[in-house]
């Protein structure tokens, strides 16, 4: 190409960047909302209905049952004798969301001070939750701050605020989640999904996951945790006897430098922080002794995985 050419083409071009260039942001935006218009349906939507609300007055110390087959459950407490049931369903269709939750036949039925919620599996074949989409049921109860607890659901999320009481929770796939919870006796299960709280006080803990992550605070005289595959960090508020266990993670243990305890670790790495005064072994794979002169039994033991003690 000849020179003169090739400069007055090359001239062309920059002028053209430089006319374009301040008008590309506007257009490329003009380009992102009209392709976002044609690509967010109304229908993706979801609608959010409360199909169940029901309001009882009740005393200190009754007993919440809950049996629901599928979908969430909430629970909070109030300062005085307020309780409430609420079903709350969302769902791209509305018409279908409510199809399901009267499919679930859902009984509220109170007696005494206690107080039990039952629903049943609302059998949705297949071809209906590609017809449909999903449908998302949550259950929210509000009790007394002093009550009991037994919940199960087979397959959702279990999330519990501050409650005093003896308390039982169960999912076969979701997390648990507590807040800051008292009582003679906590147990807590799930076969797939993380387990944490706030804080634990309890004379009996036991909590156990088949495959999830244990993250909790405890004050307890008796612990025993166990995940078959998850991490567990345990925030040990006081001593107590405490059993941790998982098949294929890292546990990480935090308390007070002068935690007064008789320890067996068992792991593939095992490391005790500084400021903690251990007398015993201590090697790669694992530990025993005392901590401080000794106390209750405290028992760590992970198939593939590091043990950690660490100051708070």
């Amino acid at each position: 190409m000849d020179p003169a050419y090739r400069w007055t083409f090359l001239g062309l071009c920059a002028m053209a960047v430089v006319v374009v260039a301040p008008r590309f942001d506007e257009l490329a935006g003009l380009i992102r909302d009209r392709l976002g218009h044609e690509t967010t349906p109304q229908h993706d939507q979801q609608s959010r209905d409360m199909l169940l609300d029901r309001q009882f007055d009740l005393g200190s110390g009754g007993t919440l049952t809950v049996e629901v087959p599928d979908g969430d459950v909430m629970v909070r407490t109030s300062p005085d004798s307020r309780a409430s049931v609420q079903v709350v369903v969302s769902a791209h269709d509305r018409a279908w969301g409510r199809q399901v939750f009267e499919r679930m036949e859902f009984a509220v039925r109170r007696s005494g001070d206690d107080l039990s919620v039952t629903a049943t599996s609302p059998r949705v074949q297949d071809n209906e939750w590609r017809d449909n989409r999903g449908v998302g049921v949550q259950v929210e109860i509000t009790l007394p701050q002093s009550f009991n607890l037994d919940v199960a659901t087979s397959d959702g999320d279990i999330d519990i605020g501050d409650v005093a009481g003896r308390i039982e929770l169960r999912t076969s796939d979701g997390d648990i989640v507590l807040g800051n919870v008292r009582g003679p006796a906590l147990t807590v299960t799930t076969s797939d999904g993380d387990v944490s709280a706030a804080s634990i006080a309890a004379e009996r803990l036991a909590i156990q996951t088949h495959d999830g992550d244990v993250d909790v605070t405890v004050d307890s005289r008796s612990a025993r945790i166990a995940t078959g595959d998850g991490d567990i960090h345990l925030h040990l508020a006081a001593g107590g006897e405490v059993t941790l266990r998982t098949g294929d993670g890292d546990i990480t243990i935090y308390a007070d430098p002068s935690l007064n305890a008789n320890v067996e670790l068992r792991g593939e790495d095992v490391l005790v922080g500084p400021g903690f005064s251990l007398e015993g072994r201590v090697d790669r794979r694992g530990a025993q002794g005392q901590l401080s002169g000794g106390g209750p039994l405290l028992v760590a033991e992970t198939g593939d995985g590091t043990i950690s003690i660490r100051s708070r």
